[in-house]
């Protein structure tokens, strides 16, 4: 098992003016369409690039620190005068499925590393950038995401943002060969077998489980009856893992999944209006349907059942990335608004209370930015990271296997609340996080989820034997 192996400001804030846009996108669209014109890191920062990839020593606040590609004795541009600087790439999806959420998760990692660089950065000694040349969108395409990692892996000390499963997983041998740690904007549960990924949150599988769990007792509280489910997936690993742990609760339940049908994201040729989707959900009615899908499958499959059924429709469950507030701007959103869909996620929605959701508040409404669900993901997901340059400065190693061995040397990463605290070293079964929290809709919540069900672990969650990937 990967864990029993391993080893023992805001002056920045203007630099992200990009995202603005992005995250207040359009009425009828869930995909981020173009940016506001503006400074960005790009625009007024020299390109970052290292040339010298060989570990070096330098001397950094009375320490020796060898330091590898990524790791500078210059300052980030705009940064601390007196500071290092760490860069960390970013691999994303601007024009994808997942295009809608690219802005928030890039400008949510912008901002925490500015927050983080105001403070006391790494050490009292580096500053962290996450700059413009080093963002790369890889259209959720698995051998882009390989490509565009080759051509930043010699400047980055480790990437901030891989996204996608399929596309993670087929850099895992380059991530390998250079020893450079990820944090995947992915809950694939396999990840806690794989070498080099800095997961964050809970698994889907489990995240699944939870949310069944918590329907089994839920719905027939809403004067519903809950024998059935059907689900509605993307043909990945992000669908299959999420749509094992739904047939492993339901098994556990006595319920029946009555059907499970691909869903082709709009993105790669699907159709916008999934009139498949709604089809079935009319002509073979089930009590649920779970949706792992993107927010734009999401509106069109809510919007079309509600339109078509009226007070019989379903209720619907989504995975966390199935969600985005823009589309309570859409068409479908009087569908949304009338109760019938719940999100499950790893983590709490915006008006969560904790001290990382405040610092985080603060520092989107300090950018004069829009509230909005993606930031959350982005923040929370460099924790890790933060703890690992942390480990490793420390240690006075800020290569990739100094960072690396001190990534998986953790054993209490520190979430401020946004999520469980949780170790990167053990066995998975029993440190990989199982915790996970459902929303619903509320016109009082900011970006229309509220927190019904803070965190739990259901008894399916609880008594599963983790020792393999749910879905493999």
């Amino acid at each position: 098992m990967r864990r029993l192996r391993r080893w023992n400001v805001l002056a920045l804030l203007a630099a992200f003016a990009l995202v603005l846009a992005a995250c207040a996108q359009d009425s009828t669209d869930t995909t981020v369409a173009d940016t506001a014109p503006g400074t960005t890191v790009a625009d007024t920062a020299p390109d970052t690039t290292v040339a010298d990839t060989t570990p070096t020593e330098t001397t950094v606040a009375d320490m020796m620190i060898t330091m590898g590609p990524g790791v500078t004795e210059e300052p980030c541009p705009g940064g601390n005068p007196d500071r290092g600087c760490i860069y960390l790439g970013v691999l994303t999806d601007e024009s994808g499925p997942f295009a809608g959420a690219s802005a928030g998760l890039y400008g949510g990692q912008s901002l925490f590393w500015a927050t983080v660089n105001a403070g006391d950065g790494i050490g009292g000694a580096y500053d962290v950038a996450i700059p413009e040349n080093l963002k790369k969108d890889t259209a959720y395409q698995p051998e882009k995401l390989v490509a565009d990692y080759n051509t930043i892996a010699e400047d980055v000390a480790a990437i901030a943002q891989s996204l996608g499963t399929p596309q993670t997983l087929a850099a895992l041998p380059d991530y390998t060969r250079d020893s450079t740690i990820a944090a995947p904007m992915s809950w694939w549960s396999g990840w806690a077998f794989e070498d080099l990924v800095i997961e964050f949150g809970t698994g889907y599988c489990f995240e699944a489980m939870n949310a069944i769990d918590w329907a089994v007792e839920a719905v027939p509280a809403a004067g519903r009856t809950f024998a059935t489910i059907g689900i509605l997936e993307f043909p990945s690993d992000y669908g299959f893992d999420y749509a094992a742990g739904v047939k492993t609760a339901a098994e556990a339940h006595g319920l029946t999944v009555a059907w499970e049908e691909t869903v082709i994201p709009v993105s790669a040729g699907g159709d916008p209006a999934q009139t498949e989707a709604v089809a079935k959900i009319v002509a073979d009615p089930t009590d649920v349907v779970i949706l792992v899908t993107g927010p734009s499958e999401t509106a069109a499959i809510v919007g079309g059942a509600a339109q078509q059924l009226g007070a019989s429709v379903p209720l619907f469950i989504g995975a966390a990335p199935s969600w985005n507030s823009a589309l309570l701007a859409s068409a479908a959103a009087p569908a949304f608004e009338s109760g019938i869909y719940f999100q499950s996620s790893f983590v709490g929605g915006w008006d969560y209370d904790s001290a990382g959701h405040e610092k985080m508040r603060q520092a989107v409404t300090a950018a004069g930015f829009p509230a909005n669900d993606f930031f959350i993901s982005g923040w929370v997901s460099q924790y890790g990271l933060k703890a690992a340059l942390e480990g490793a400065y420390a240690s006075g190693d800020l290569s990739h296997e100094g960072i690396m061995n001190a990534a998986f040397a953790l054993t209490d990463v520190d979430y401020e609340g946004m999520m469980p605290s949780r170790s990167f070293a053990g066995d998975p079964n029993e440190v990989f996080p199982r915790d996970g929290v459902i929303g619903g809709y509320s016109a009082d919540a900011t970006t229309g989820m509220a927190t019904v069900a803070d965190f739990f672990v259901g008894p399916t969650a609880a008594a599963y034997e983790f020792t393999e990937a749910c879905a493999k």
